[in-house]
């Protein structure tokens, strides 16, 4: 998966994907494996250098504390960066919920043949070791469920379709 990193106000192209126990990432036209385990702090290997950090989020921003300095990123997607307003609002407008990121599913909230309100949780998306609770778009009925607790889901993914309650 390809992503677009903001630091300093300067955007990194990144690509990261799964190699083994861990993660082939390539910077800058640099390629380094990373190990990794998280919990209040992160400890990983970087090309089997161990490093210890802190690692938090906050909305949209990530960041991570290593050996006293502070990086702060921004990720998204270098595919949609304006397209990602415009679509979800499309989406929404037809009842439809998709996937923002690649994830696992964890909790199915509703089921076929439901009356949902908008806003009301629907699907508990975990991604990047974050629990995410996504939110009916529209008032209606649940149509359709494509997803099941443990399903892993690409970045636009259908999870969730809800018929518009009729006026």
């Amino acid at each position: 998966m390809n992503y677009l990193l903001t630091r300093d106000g300067r955007d990194l192209e990144v690509s990261v994907e799964p190699d083994g126990q861990g993660f082939r990432v390539t910077l800058e036209g640099r390629t380094h494996h990373v190990d990794a385990a998280t919990g209040e702090t992160m400890r990983a290997r970087i090309d089997t250098r161990p490093v210890e950090g802190w690692v938090s989020r906050r909305a949209d921003t990530l960041e991570v504390e290593l050996r006293g300095r502070v990086y702060r990123f921004r990720v998204r997607d270098p595919r949609a960066p304006k397209l990602t307003r415009r679509k979800s609002q499309e989406d929404a407008s037809r009842g439809e919920l998709h996937a923002a990121m690649p994830g696992l599913v964890v909790q199915v909230l509703a089921h076929e043949g439901e009356e949902v309100e908008a806003g009301h949780p629907v699907v508990v998306v975990e991604a990047m070791k974050m629990q995410n609770a996504l939110v009916a778009p529209l008032k209606g009925r649940v149509i359709s469920i494509p997803v099941t607790p443990g399903t892993a889901v690409e970045s636009g993914q259908l999870l969730l379709a809800i018929a518009p309650e009729e006026s």
